[in-house]
C-alpha cells in the first residue's frame, strides 16, 4: 500500500507541474487577474458585481505541490562474492535420477536378455504368456513391438520378433501382439 500511496503521489505532482508550466507557457492565472482588472476598471463602480469565489479557482499551489526529482541512489555496497554452499541431497539425485535414466533406457543388450528370460526352455512365446516383473521389463516389453514396427519382423540375437494381429494386454501395459521365435540355425537343423 505504501508502494501505492507513493506511486500516485509522484504522480500527482507530475501532473500539477505540468499543469502549472502550461499555465506559465499559455494564459496563465496572473494574466487572467490582470484582464479581469482591466476589465473591472473600465466599469463603473456601482456596476461592479464582486462575487465571494471565483469560477475558475483551481487547487492551491505550493512549492510542496512540485515536482522533485527523487534522490539519487546510493551505489551498491561492496560485498565479496561467496559461493553457495552445496546442497547436501544434490549427489543423492543425481545419484538417482542417472539410475532411474540407467534402469529405464532400453538398449539392445537389455532387450536379449529379457527375451531370453522369457524363452527359457521354450521355442516360441506370444506376448500374452510374457509376465512382467519389474520396470526394467515394461519398458523392455514396451519397446519389442517397435522394433518390428517397420518389417513386422526383426532378428534380436538368436531370435526373431514378429507382430501379430491384434493387441495384448496385461495389468501394465496394452501393447500390439507379437511374439518372439528362436531362430534355427544350420547348426540346430544337424
Amino acid at each position: 500500500m505504501d508502494k501505492i500511496e507513493d506511486f500516485r503521489d509522484r504522480l500527482e505532482r507530475r501532473i500539477r507541474t505540468t499543469v502549472h508550466y502550461m499555465d506559465v507557457m499559455g494564459e496563465g492565472s496572473a494574466e487572467r487577474i490582470v484582464r479581469l482588472i482591466e476589465q473591472i476598471s473600465k466599469l463603473g463602480g456601482e456596476n461592479v458585481e464582486i462575487r465571494l469565489r471565483s469560477p475558475d479557482v483551481g487547487l492551491p499551489i505550493t512549492s510542496l505541490a512540485l515536482y522533485t526529482p527523487a534522490p539519487p541512489k546510493a551505489p551498491p555496497e561492496r560485498t565479496r562474492f561467496k559461493l553457495p554452499k552445496q546442497d547436501p541431497y544434490l549427489r543423492a539425485y543425481v545419484q538417482a535420477t542417472t539410475e532411474f535414466d540407467r534402469m529405464v533406457r532400453v538398449t539392445d543388450q537389455k532387450l536379449l536378455e529379457f527375451a531370453r528370460r522369457q524363452m527359457q526352455g521354450r521355442d516360441r512365446v506370444s506376448s500374452k504368456e510374457i509376465e512382467i516383473g519389474s520396470i526394467p521389463d515394461l519398458f523392455a516389453y514396451r519397446a519389442i513391438p517397435n522394433l518390428a514396427a517397420i518389417g513386422r519382423s526383426v532378428r534380436l540375437g538368436e531370435f526373431t520378433i514378429t507382430l501379430e494381429e491384434g493387441r495384448s494386454a496385461n495389468d501394465w501395459i496394452d501393447v500390439t501382439a507379437f511374439r518372439i521365435e528362436r531362430t534355427r540355425t544350420t547348426a540346430d537343423a544337424a
